[in-house]
């Protein structure tokens, strides 16, 4: 038990959020093996971020920071458009539908 316990400080140290780092007892009295895997998933996500280790990796890759700066005039450029959230539908429309409760009749 000493030893997972100094497995959990370590981790936390090295930058796992503490939501994502398995209980004692999970792990010796094999309560909840889920969330050990689950902290094992979180220890390689957080390793990409160290640029010392160069080993494998393990589950999805983290998402870095992309930020873009546009000019004014590329952010006025689509003003002039109709996209379809804009209720562009090609001519369809709801006339004849009639009200509320009202069946379509076909």
């Amino acid at each position: 038990m000493e030893n997972i316990q100094r497995f959990q400080a370590a981790v936390k140290k090295y930058g796992v959020p503490e939501e994502e780092i398995f209980q004692t007892a999970d792990l010796f009295e094999r309560r909840n093996i889920p969330q050990v895997t689950l902290s094992l998933y979180a220890l390689g996500r957080i390793t990409q971020k160290h640029p010392e280790y160069t080993g494998p990796t393990l589950g999805p890759k983290m998402a870095e920071k992309n930020e873009r700066t546009f000019t004014e005039e590329q952010l006025r450029a689509h003003e002039g458009e109709l996209n379809l959230q804009m209720g562009f539908n090609k001519g369809a429309s709801q006339s004849g539908h009639g009200g509320f409760s009202n069946t379509r009749h076909m």
